[in-house]
């Protein structure tokens, strides 16, 4: 039991360790909570992810921050781990069984072991990792941060399904064999560093915010293959030079805007990696896309309501094809509710609205978090839908 998530784990506990810069992109404590909406939202210490325009955004007195944080995700729309398990539980049942012990025993196992795989075919886990830091500066014309964060961005799917005895020709010894039904996990290491700047405008008697940050990021990939029947945490194998490559680092830019539609009501717009790229990985090329994000938030003393949509589809940072299911358009909503400054309770929930996915990928994740202000910040928030999970932690001070 837990092979799976035991190989999901060590690729990503041991992409972390191959780089000491390595982390993700996709959230941070206070967006996750609400849902992942953050465009419209987002202030001094989490500006430099989700908009630099929102840099301007800093509670009255609030000139510096520092932000520490890091968290983790598991995505299994189609319950693959599941499926894995069986299969290998199946398998073992069967060895038991052999050589005559309990021959009807056997061809169920061995029945078993074909229904499972007659299901798993373009089945994916996408385990994640990421880690961040932040220090945001507001002066009186303007404000900046230094932000560098690492994205571990995997993905596992069995490829070379053995063949179905019901189909003529095939070669019943492919189950039991090696060379078949192999669990392909391949992974980025993403490593971000940018500075941030952006100042506000008086204009219309509204006001509106311009942010940029520049940024470098580093890539490296790792790949792991093995057959589903003996498929374990082995770290020897991923710790192979010859599963990982080191892309290269490329400069790039985000940009963000803001304006305060009223006194209440903020929209925001964000578009990540203005200069793309792409990279390549033998007869494969991985490419590094533009983004664009819109947001918008009702904000007052006690509560912040926002609502941020993907302009269009983002692929995963992946370059094998058969990770397109991963693809992601979300549709995010969020609320915070303030507790005498001193505690934040948060809800939010994302609908994927990516075209063909699995119906697993489309299922509405639910997402609650909580912030302390006790004489520093704590955050803590969790993702849960069906077979996927994911939760965050950070800290940090505003001053």
């Amino acid at each position: 039991m837990w092979r799976l998530y035991k190989v999901s784990a060590v690729a990503v506990l041991l992409a972390l360790t191959q780089t000491a810069q390595a982390v993700p992109f996709t959230f941070e404590g206070r967006s996750l909570g609400m849902g992942g909406v953050a465009v419209a939202t987002a202030d001094l210490a989490t500006a430099p992810w989700a908009n630099p325009a929102m840099l301007t955004n800093q509670p009255m007195g609030s000139d510096w921050s520092l932000l520490i944080g890091f968290g983790g995700y598991l995505r299994d729309d189609d319950d693959l781990i599941s499926d894995v398990e069986d299969f290998q539980d199946a398998n073992d049942r069967r060895e038991v069984a052999s050589g005559g012990a309990d021959p009807s025993a056997e061809v169920r196992a061995t029945l078993d072991m074909r229904s499972i795989l007659g299901g798993i075919d373009s089945k994916i886990v996408a385990p994640e990792a990421t880690a961040l830091l932040a220090v945001g500066i507001s002066f009186e014309s303007f404000s900046m941060a230094v932000s560098a964060r690492s994205d571990v961005i995997a993905g596992g799917t069995v490829t070379n399904i053995s063949c179905s005895v019901l189909v003529t020709g095939c070669d019943p010894n492919e189950l039991l064999s090696e060379d078949f039904n192999i669990l392909n996990v391949e992974g980025v290491l993403a490593t971000e560093f940018g500075v941030s700047f952006a100042r506000d405008f008086q204009l219309w008697e509204r006001k509106v915010s311009i942010g940029i940050k520049p940024k470098i990021v580093q890539l490296d990939a790792f790949t792991f293959e093995e057959s589903i029947l003996t498929a374990s945490a082995d770290s020897d194998i991923l710790n192979e030079d010859k599963n990982k490559a080191n892309l290269g680092t490329f400069q790039t830019v985000d940009l963000g805007f803001a304006v305060d539609l009223s006194e209440s009501v903020r929209l925001g717009l964000s578009l990540r990696n203005l200069i793309s790229d792409e990279f390549d990985l033998g007869n494969q090329t991985l490419n590094l896309d533009t983004e664009a994000r819109l947001g918008v938030a009702y904000y007052n003393k006690f509560m912040t309501i926002a609502a941020d949509l993907d302009l269009g589809e983002n692929k995963p940072l992946l370059a094998n094809d058969s990770f397109d299911g991963l693809k992601t358009q979300f549709l995010a909503v969020g609320a915070e509710f303030n507790a005498f400054d001193y505690m934040k309770f948060r809800l939010g929930a994302a609908q994927n609205l990516a075209s063909n996915v699995s119906d697993g990928a489309r299922d509405t994740e639910l997402t609650a978090g909580v912030g302390f202000w006790l004489g520093f910040n704590l955050d803590i928030a969790a993702v849960l839908k069906n077979n996927t999970a994911g939760v965050f932690l950070q800290t940090g001070f505003q001053f």
